[in-house]
């Protein structure tokens, strides 16, 4: 998987590149050549410790090795990736919250400010950038051993598609529950939030961020693809729509594509996000514009938890709609 490690490594970088120089940012601010190594330094050894070290490297061996490993290993480099993931987050976590707790203590001294923030920020945004990496790696290999262990005859389902009156059913009931779900949400920022200015915060105005879209999704997709999950991923909504029941491997399969695309853009838009609050420290000399780009910073999260609000009950339906279950 050493080619798929690389490739959503170079993408992201680029992507984060791109991001932070339209956000008004500088690239070489997104490196602390303090932090960035200490977390990585941190995990290996954590992932040493651990006893997952020889398991963990086996993300960078070619497909063919991969292929020839037996399943008992590729399950144990699974579970390497996971424990990895979760180290990195508690490491970046402990990371944000002493580096706030120096932002409190210095708020008088303004020659600490910038440092300790961009620790917290930075934080945030190494754990996204190396998490993303974590979770493609992570859904290629989960295929492999879904492949691995699945029969040929069970990979593709023979049973007769879903009549034209239950599919048209079908979509009337999802889009029904999204209408009323989207409802109950405006019901409630109406009366648990105050406006007292002439804009609209939900308006068009403030969500059109193309910049925001094109960062949030486009990355996201691809990495998607890298992991092989791309076809996975629509094969799902299909299952869905057409109510279709499912063989084990199917679900496996479904779950994993919808899992990895649902991390995936939730980590997406948190470093996307950091970017924009990264780009707003840049520009603080104009404060008229402060507002706007702190907006605009957090639209990319909030497409990103929108995606994840319609992504979870799609997890939770196809594992429903298997044989066995």
């Amino acid at each position: 998987m050493i080619i798929e490690f690389i490739l959503a490594f170079m993408l992201l970088c680029i992507t984060a590149s791109v991001c932070s120089l339209t956000s008004g940012g500088l690239i070489w601010e997104l490196v602390d050549y303090a932090l960035l190594p200490g977390i990585l330094l941190i995990l290996v050894m954590m992932i040493v410790l651990s006893g997952y070290g020889k398991s963990f490297v086996t993300i960078f061996q070619s497909a063919k090795k991969i292929k020839s490993t037996s399943l008992a290993e590729l399950k144990k480099t699974e579970a390497s990736l996971d424990y990895a993931f979760k180290a990195l987050g508690f490491i970046c976590i402990f990371l944000m919250l002493i580096s706030g707790i120096y932002f409190y203590l210095n708020f008088d001294k303004t020659n600490t400010l910038g440092i300790n923030l961009a620790a917290i920020l930075l934080s945030f945004f190494y754990f996204s950038f190396f998490g993303m990496m974590f979770m493609t790696l992570k859904g290629k290999l989960r295929r492999i051993i879904i492949n691995f262990m699945a029969e040929e005859n069970v990979i593709e389902n023979d049973k007769p598609a879903t009549s034209g009156k239950k599919l048209a059913l079908s979509i009337i009931k999802i889009l029904v529950s999204f209408v009323f779900i989207i409802g109950l949400y405006l019901l409630i920022i109406y009366f648990s939030t105050t406006n007292l200015s002439n804009e609209e915060p939900l308006s068009f105005y403030y969500l059109r961020d193309l910049p925001g879209i094109i960062y949030t999704f486009i990355p996201t997709f691809l990495l998607l693809l890298a992991s092989g999950n791309f076809k996975s991923f629509f094969r799902a909504i299909g299952y869905i729509i057409k109510n279709q029941k499912l063989s084990v491997t199917q679900k496996a399969i479904s779950v994993n594509a919808i899992s990895t695309l649902r991390i995936i853009i939730f980590l997406e838009g948190i470093m996307t996000t950091v970017c924009g609050f990264i780009g707003i420290l840049f520009n603080l000399e104009d404060r008229s514009m402060l507002g706007i780009n702190f907006t605009l910073a957090c639209v990319p999260m909030i497409y990103a938890l929108l995606v994840n609000l319609i992504l979870l009950p799609m997890e939770s339906k196809i594992s429903l709609l298997c044989d066995s279950e």
